[in-house]
């Protein structure tokens, strides 16, 4: 029953993201959001194919979380005035916190499955997580550098790299300190219950 719900989740998003989408076409046609409302269109591709090139089977929640994530990160937040929005580029940084920290959680879990040291994970997720943040706002600076895109908003640059920085650790700390918490858990906790659910798909994939 929770697997249907899921499902309905999923194709219930993607209806939205694509009904959204059309709109975003149809509002930035020939404005400036054009090329950005076109990219919309791929970004919710990225990490799907890039599970397939690594060769990793995902649950339904996976593209869940992946379609909602990138529905307010790159269709809302960059066609439709998401991130003019007070406060919203924050929401979405601190969102990216999170999605990273369970990716980075996903991955420690993989090569560390039986290690219970939880000051370990905690410290791998939130550093890895705090580099990606980082690794983020060179890419914004990079833009402004080379193709003179002001995503990381030059004339408040400090403030803002700053924050946008602080709020995604704070979102990978609020994550890092529920997964140490539940990880050995017996019960589904959703982003516990999502590592679980890839590592049996991968491992009954390797043993058939």
């Amino acid at each position: 029953m929770k697997n249907k719900k899921i499902d309905i989740l999923l194709k219930l998003s993607i209806g939205i993201y694509i009904i959204t989408l059309i709109y975003a076409f149809y509002i930035n046609w020939q404005g400036k959001y054009f090329m950005m409302t076109f990219v919309a269109c791929l970004t919710p591709f990225i990490m799907p194919i890039l599970m397939k090139l690594c060769k990793v089977k995902v649950p339904t929640e996976f593209y869940l979380i992946n379609v909602v994530f990138v529905y307010f990160a790159s269709l809302w937040g960059s066609c439709l005035g998401g991130y003019s929005t007070p406060y919203y580029d924050k929401f979405t940084h601190c969102a990216s916190g999170v999605v990273i920290a369970e990716l980075v959680y996903i991955v420690y879990k993989h090569y560390l499955r039986d290690d219970q040291r939880k000051i370990l994970m905690f410290l791998f997720v939130n550093a890895v997580n705090a580099m990606v943040a980082l690794f983020w706002e060179f890419y914004e600076y990079a833009l402004l550098v080379f193709f003179q895109y002001d995503a990381i908003r030059n004339v408040t640059g400090v403030h803002d790299t700053i924050t946008d920085m602080l709020v995604a650790v704070i979102g990978g700390l609020v994550l890092s300190l529920y997964l140490i918490h539940f990880d050995q858990s017996p019960k589904e906790h959703f982003f516990v219950s999502l590592e679980r659910k890839i590592h049996q798909l991968n491992t009954k994939e390797q043993v058939e």
